[in-house]
């Protein structure tokens, strides 16, 4: 007995976000250069909406988004969370001015999002 399995819409979107994985994201990817951002791939991330889901899918769609997306391509998968990586904070800790300014170019993947760590 299996217990759990996903509903037939998740299956669903799963398969849609491996085919536009490996079909629109990874000619991107293949195109862009090491040690560089790929801003086309950020921005195709932001203009297929997969950049806002980070901030307001439950735990489940954003596990789901994330392994479909690294199935079909894994530097937009990489690239998708690096973008939640520095993008996160901001929406959890940082002001209201500062969510304004950044998360919309963040979002839309306009932006590249971020994130510096330090210790004493």
């Amino acid at each position: 007995m299996t217990a759990f399995s996903l509903d037939p819409a998740q299956t669903a979107w799963c398969e849609e976000l491996r085919a536009l994985a490996r079909d629109r994201l990874a000619p991107l990817a293949a195109r862009g250069q090491p040690g560089h951002v790929n801003r086309p791939l950020l921005a195709a991330l932001g203009e297929l909406g997969l950049l806002d889901r980070l901030f307001g899918s439950g735990a489940l769609d954003l596990c789901l988004l994330r392994e479909s997306l690294a199935r079909g391509c894994t530097e937009a998968e990489t690239a998708l969370a690096l973008q939640g990586l520095g993008g996160f904070p901001v929406l959890r800790a940082g002001t209201e001015t500062q969510r304004e300014r950044w998360l919309p170019g963040v979002r839309a993947g306009r932006t590249v999002a971020a994130f510096a760590l330090s210790e004493p």
